[in-house]
């Protein structure tokens, strides 16, 4: 133990009162270094016994139940009744997830667009009958929105995928009408020559040679550098190919350009791949616990600022961090869990309704624990603590969606 240490270090044990007669109590066996106060220590504790689960487990899920009961009764030094923050989110973290990519599901014809949806637009001759697949297809989406509500992930998948269907029903569209027009233009052409030859003399009368041509095709469609366009990428106008017609970005070298059309090529046939919503929503379930592992330190640090006359330090407002978002994830296991039993049931009968209330009822008691755990710890003004719980969530919510939409992004490109 440092000299440091040892000037900090208590006298009686912290969690049961006993006068300490070395590093650990002799009657509930805590050990005396705070991992609120060392880094190391905090290191230490998580590493040891990590996958050692007693009684703890229940009693901390107990408490868990109350707001800021865990956190505050951690910080107070009564550590030895809990897991250790750390150890917790990570389980939960893993466990939440794990279930989460297994019982989460978009499925559906309105979905599974390169099934039904593409080939009945595609094979559609006219506008009419595109308007009208778009609009079946759309009403079929609709039933799938309301009932995705309740699954936390999914209305960003359904998104994408009406985007998608009104994309490819406007695509279909300008065929037609490109192909209409050029069917008026050949016979436009061809109406004059046969006017022609029947009334003029020979000695005037116009010949094939020498007849006015007719413009029988439209002009090409300009198309944007990047644009899909009817399922092709295309650049300068052309479709775009690694090899015969890569991207070319002016001023950078010719590695960087290689670089950028390596990408260009993964993303394009990753998207090709991705052809239902459940697979975007697979990878941002898989994107959502990195996100909020890297995001952990910069929540607690936003605490730290907004709580600089606390007297708090900053491994002591990751705690507070770290038992939030156990409560976070232990709320979004329970909603898996509540899905996993619609499904089973087959969305029919008495299930519905109580996986709805529950779902309802957590999605109530989310930001109401979180905002009551946060006065109850911190101990400040009603008024003070919603302003600074405003603050910290507004900023929070922003970093997290921005970062599992860039994990998604980069999982496109990898």
């Amino acid at each position: 133990m440092s000299a440091t240490d040892a000037q900090h270090a208590p006298t009686n044990c912290e969690n049961c009162g006993t006068p300490l007669q070395g590093h650990y109590c002799h009657e509930c066996g805590q050990s005396v270094h705070n991992p609120t106060r060392h880094f190391g220590h905090a290191l230490e504790e998580v590493f040891e016994s990590f996958w050692h689960l007693d009684g703890r487990v229940f009693r901390t899920l107990r408490d868990l139940m109350r707001p800021g009961r865990v956190a505050r009764n951690y910080l107070d030094g009564q550590r030895a009744r809990y897991i250790a923050p750390l150890r917790l989110f990570v389980i939960l973290s893993l466990l939440t997830f794990f279930v989460g990519k297994l019982v989460v599901h978009v499925d559906g014809p309105a979905i599974q667009f390169g099934g039904e949806g593409g080939a009945a637009i595609t094979n559609a001759q006219t506008v009419a009958e595109v308007r009208q697949v778009e609009a079946r297809l759309l009403k079929k989406l609709e039933a799938e929105e309301a009932e995705a509500a309740k699954v936390p992930g999914v209305n960003a998948a359904l998104i994408a995928t009406r985007a998608r269907i009104q994309g490819e029903a406007a695509s279909r569209i300008v065929e037609i009408e490109a192909a209409a027009k050029q069917r008026a233009a050949a016979a436009a052409g061809a109406q004059p020559h046969a006017t022609t030859t029947t009334t003029a003399t020979p000695a005037t009368a116009p010949t094939a040679t020498n007849a006015p041509a007719v413009a029988t095709t439209p002009a090409p469609k300009r198309i944007k550098p990047g644009i899909k366009d009817n399922g092709e990428w295309r650049f300068n106008d052309r479709p775009w190919d690694e090899k015969t017609n890569p991207v070319d970005v002016p001023l950078l070298p010719a590695f960087v350009d290689r670089w950028v059309n390596r990408k260009i090529g993964r993303a394009k046939a990753n998207v090709e791949h991705m052809a239902d919503a459940n697979q975007f929503v697979q990878a941002s379930l898989g994107a959502v616990p990195t996100a909020l592992f890297l995001l952990m330190p910069v929540f607690a640090l936003l605490l730290k600022v907004l709580y600089l006359g606390s007297g708090r330090r900053y491994l002591e407002h990751l705690v507070v961090a770290l038992y939030s978002h156990a409560w976070l994830l232990l709320v979004l296991l329970v909603m898996f869990v509540m899905n996993a039993l619609d499904q089973a049931a087959g969305n029919k009968g008495w299930v519905p309704v109580v996986t709805a209330l529950v779902d309802a009822a957590l999605w109530i008691w989310l930001p109401i624990y979180l905002f009551v755990m946060q006065h109850r710890v911190y101990r400040d003004h009603w008024a003070l603590t919603a302003v600074r719980y405003l603050v910290v969530g507004s900023i929070y919510m922003f970093l997290v969606l921005f970062v599992v939409l860039f994990a998604v992004l980069a999982g496109i490109v990898a």
